[in-house]
């Protein structure tokens, strides 16, 4: 077997940037990836808007109607999990009818998993006090006990999140664009979300005069902390490195027609109106009626005029009968029953993302002369006695063997001249310690002669 170092010219680590596309429908409350209906599946990893602690789980259940749709599995690992994996032993302090015999009882191996089926990661709490991040360091302290497994779900999903606020300008504290932002769900426990966007939106500031937080005239007239402001927040599992520009497309559309498009056409943030329904009181086009932050994935909305006629489809917020950029995604992931006619209404998010995939790529070369020998028993020809050596009591000779000639030619009952030649069907990697790590495949052999070369590129996702 012929072994050749890959030399550095020959190993190439390469970054793939790719730009997939991503839609988001929301009509209802719900919302429909990638125009596709809600695929079902038990363990997908969303109940309702979950929390989880040490302490076990809290449910933010939605609206019946809106089922489970517009989420992802993060990790896909027990979707439609069969359950199993209870251990049953014996109980001896439950004797039954009969003397002789003891009872039977079961053992749960998880405490956050009843059947025990489940694929989880876990760690034991020792003295390196390895953690995971669903518990706190007062948790893991008070909690678990030295030995104790500490375990964590892979039953988590993602979806687009959508923060409205009215005119007020007392309350500016619970804004998502400037620290917290309280959430809850069909009445049930709040809890707040960490996330400001005051910074991260000064960092753009260069590029629009609209990436200000706050300013006055001659600049765009603008507030954020008392300004009526709609946020869509989109998990980075839906567009990867960061949201591409001049991809963005936002459309509203009411009974099946559409009143009103954004676009990020300058490519600098800004959401520009390209479209608004001849109904509309005034023509905003041209206008910018929003911003939308690459990096983080957020888009913000600030157009407050009305989008076509007051239809009285009841819409929350401020003016709740008015079609207008601050309404866009109206019912997203909330519960719809006390709005009527919401269904009439549907927002499309349109987008690109931008990926980034490192890839090794191995160039292996078979040159000239080379490779032109085989261990394969059919190199030989069928006329060698396999038996063909001799033994004496200082030493083993194996005698000459004839090579199979399977130089090709178009005449018949004519053997051509003999020429080495093989066939490569399999190129083999290994380590420096010669231990194997990789076989790649050839789709069809390729016919190796002494006055051929050739190059076999090998290409792995890191």
């Amino acid at each position: 077997m012929a072994i050749f170092k890959l030399e550095d010219e020959n190993v190439f680590i390469n970054t793939l940037e790719a730009y997939p596309e991503f839609n988001f429908l929301i009509t209802s409350g719900a919302v429909f990836i990638d125009q596709r209906p809600n695929v079902s599946g038990s363990a997908h990893g969303h109940a309702g808007i979950q929390e989880q602690n040490a302490a076990g789980n809290i449910y933010h259940t939605l609206h019946p109607e809106q089922g489970n749709t517009g989420w992802i599995s993060l990790y896909e690992y027990n979707i439609n999990r069969p359950s199993g994996s209870i251990i049953y032993e014996l109980d001896t302090s439950v004797p039954t009818n009969n003397d002789d015999q003891v009872g039977i009882k079961s053992t749960r191996i998880s405490e956050t998993d009843a059947t025990g089926s489940m694929t989880r990661p876990f760690v034991v709490k020792d003295g390196f006090k390895n953690n995971l991040k669903i518990n706190n360091k007062a948790q893991y302290n008070t909690l678990f006990d030295f030995g104790e497994v500490v375990e964590g779900d892979y039953n988590l999903s993602a979806s687009i999140s959508r923060y409205h606020y009215d005119y007020n300008i007392g309350n500016r504290d619970s804004r998502i664009t400037v620290g917290k932002k309280d959430l809850s769900l069909s009445d049930e426990i709040d809890y707040t979300v960490a996330y400001s966007l005051k910074n991260a939106m000064e960092r753009y500031r260069y590029k629009s005069p609209h990436m200000v937080f706050s300013s006055s005239a001659p600049m765009p007239i603008r507030d954020f902390y008392n300004a009526e402001t709609n946020a869509i927040v989109i998990p980075s599992i839906f567009y990867g490195q960061k949201i591409k520009k001049r991809t963005v497309e936002l459309n509203y559309y009411v009974t099946g027609s559409l009143i009103g498009t954004l676009k990020d056409t300058k490519g600098n943030g800004e959401l520009v109106q390209t479209y608004s329904t001849s109904s509309s009181p005034v023509d905003y086009s041209g206008s910018t009626m929003g911003m939308v932050l690459y990096n983080e994935g957020v888009i913000i909305l600030t157009g407050s005029h009305q989008l076509g006629d007051d239809n009285g489809i009841s819409l929350p917020g401020a003016g709740g009968t008015t079609n207008k950029w601050t309404h866009f995604g109206a019912g997203l992931h909330e519960d719809i029953s006390s709005y009527s006619d919401i269904d009439q209404v549907a927002f499309e998010i349109k987008y690109q993302g931008v990926t980034q995939k490192q890839t090794l790529m191995l160039m292996c070369n078979a040159d000239y002369g080379k490779l032109n020998w085989s261990n394969n028993p059919t190199y030989l020809s069928s006329s060698n006695n396999l038996n063909n050596y001799s033994i004496s009591e200082t030493s083993f000779k194996q005698h000459q063997q004839t090579i199979h000639n399977i130089t090709h030619t178009e005449l018949q009952q004519y053997e051509p001249e003999f020429k080495r030649e093989t066939y490569i069907s399999k190129v083999a990697i290994y380590d420096d310690k010669r231990n194997l790590i990789g076989v790649a495949t050839l789709a069809n052999p390729v016919r190796k002669t002494e006055d051929r070369q050739y190059t076999f590129k090998l290409k792995l996702d890191l």
